[in-house]
């Protein structure tokens, strides 16, 4: 018996291709070998219509979903379908004519990553720029204004980098205020992608150095929460051996760029040749994990593959399948 698609996230990678060429970011470690493509809009409209119900739409993968020609078509058709519609972009390709249909259609938030809060900090991290960020959060702050509109949220994903742990956490909140922002999320630095960069990770290893870290966080929160501002943290556990995806790939999955579907963006990052990142002392290999391709299967034969229903057993039972055990984001703990 076929399983209905009921999901409460579907993460579409609307674009692979970025301008982040230096930092910390995948892309900037393999930028030789990388893949671009943008997904067509007929093929992402095609895929909604199996969908019996969703409850989020985020437009995030490896790319920036700006640099989609069709992206405006496609988060139109996100919102009418009546999901939580959420795009995430660096910035750096936002005009006046998408601000406004951002407004116009009510999307529910718009995300701009950050891993600094100068110029110099955040380039050095992700090859993005500040200033950038900045021109595009006036830009749609400006045309929201005009309309009277509170949508969509202006939000931020900060990641926290070990450096960054003593020179801009402390000042998170007010940055926060400062820009506008209403929400904001703080992942620290996991992973690296390669020994040059693993330095400035952020990744305690025994409980003590947990909780020293998580009480800052939770600090920053307060913070913030002062100023009228959501904020949420996650952090890894480095010297804690668990299982459990945030993902939870039993609601959710991963369209790629290409029209790709796997469980989740890490298990398809768009390299030509094998790859891999440093975590906790130990270089991991990417996993390469697709079930199909949309351009040629229809996503509900995909999701009601045998071997894809009992990978995501495996996870409802918190069994780690195969290239799950050792993932990184298994090892995040919300702080609360």
């Amino acid at each position: 018996m076929s399983a209905p698609l009921v999901l409460d996230h579907l993460l579409i990678e609307a674009s692979s291709r970025s301008r982040a060429e230096v930092g910390y970011t995948i892309r900037a470690g393999h930028k030789r070998r990388w893949l671009d493509h943008d997904l067509p809009a007929a093929v992402f409209e095609k895929m909604l219509r199996e969908i019996v119900a969703v409850t989020e739409i985020r437009f995030h993968g490896w790319g920036d979903s700006l640099a989609n020609p069709d992206i405006l078509t496609m988060l139109t058709l996100a919102k009418h379908r009546g999901a939580r519609t959420v795009l995430v972009t660096d910035g750096s390709r936002l005009d006046d004519e998408q601000a406004t249909a951002l407004v116009r259609d009510d999307i529910d938030a718009v995300v701009f990553p950050l891993a600094g809060l100068t110029e110099d900090t955040n380039f050095r991290r992700r090859g993005t720029s500040l200033y950038a960020v900045l021109a595009a959060i006036d830009r749609l702050a400006t045309v929201k204004a005009v309309h009277q509109s509170s949508l969509p949220e202006i939000r931020v994903r900060y990641t926290l980098t070990s450096s960054g742990l003593d020179t801009e956490l402390a000042a998170l909140p007010r940055f926060l205020a400062d820009i506008g922002a209403t929400a904001a999320s703080i992942r620290p630095l996991s992973y690296a992608t390669g020994p040059e960069t693993e330095y400035d990770t952020l990744v305690p290893t025994d409980q003590d150095a947990f909780d020293a870290v998580a009480a800052r966080l939770r600090a920053t929160a307060k913070a913030a929460n002062e100023l009228g501002i959501r904020l949420d943290s996650r952090l890894v556990h480095g010297g804690q051996t668990r299982f459990r995806c945030p993902d939870k790939p039993s609601a959710s999955l991963f369209i790629a760029a290409d029209g790709a579907v796997s469980p989740c963006a890490l298990r398809n990052v768009p390299i030509a040749d094998p790859a891999g990142y440093r975590f906790h002392g130990h270089t991991v290999p990417f996993p390469r994990d697709v079930r199909g391709n949309l351009h040629n299967t229809p996503l509900a034969a995909i999701w009601n593959d045998p071997d894809y229903r009992e990978f995501r057993y495996c996870h409802d039972t918190d069994t780690p399948p195969g290239g799950c055990a050792g993932c990184w984001r298994s090892f995040w703990v919300d702080v609360e």
